[in-house]
């Protein structure tokens, strides 16, 4: 089996519509700590982050203080990108883009009308939960959806056309094709710069400390 490009076409083998056929350079991403959660653990090449120890850290308006989340140093407001996570058996996890203007403090997951939830604006994610029977995975924007993902993905690339409005996650663990899981066409990004988000989850008391890693 060939090695795995760092470009992203012509890897995926069907063209879809909406995507020019130039290769994409893949993003060689950096985790901002000042952005982290108080409990998360960054690695010292950036490219790790899991749910650990509490740290006594100074707050800033752009850390999380409640979702375990991080995001990258970089950002994009113009342009295509491609950047690819390694989650392996991680039981929970989500990750994709938040916009710089969305709200970092206090729960992504707001309760709405009845007993319905709504997620914070500004934020285009992929997710998976192990113990959600049915569909364990799920994309959300201000709604969660789930949708059907097999086989399992050991790894998660994140495409982000910010002039098309567009951002797609794929399964690219076949280093010669990539398999499209989810789009979000048409998004609004209003013309503020968006950055790559992680987010651990709760470590579960060790059940899911495992981390997330930037390829």
């Amino acid at each position: 089996m060939a090695a795995p490009s760092n470009k992203m076409w012509p890897r995926k083998k069907a063209t879809k519509n909406g995507h020019e056929d130039i290769p994409v350079e893949k993003e060689d991403l950096t985790l901002d700590p000042d952005t982290a959660h108080p409990e998360l653990e960054i690695s010292a090449d950036g490219k790790e982050v899991k749910c650990g120890s509490f740290r006594n850290v100074s707050s800033s308006p752009s850390q999380f203080d409640t979702a375990n989340c991080v995001v990258a140093q970089q950002s994009f407001s113009s342009g295509r990108h491609y950047w690819e996570v390694f989650v392996g058996q991680k039981p929970r996890w989500s990750l994709g883009i938040v916009s710089e203007r969305a709200e970092r403090k206090g729960r992504l997951i707001q309760k709405t009308s009845g007993s319905s939830e709504g997620f914070t604006e500004g934020y285009w994610l992929i997710g998976y939960n192990k113990e959600k029977a049915g569909k364990p995975y799920w994309v959300f924007d201000t709604n969660q959806m789930p949708f059907d993902c097999s086989p399992h993905p050991k790894t998660i690339g994140v495409y982000l056309n910010y002039t098309g409005g567009e951002v797609t996650f794929y399964n690219p663990d076949d280093p010669d094709n990539l398999i499209p899981l989810y789009s979000f066409y048409n998004v609004a990004f209003k013309n503020a710069p968006v950055y790559p988000i992680f987010d651990t989850c709760w470590h579960d008391n060790g059940g899911n400390a495992q981390p997330l890693k930037i390829l």
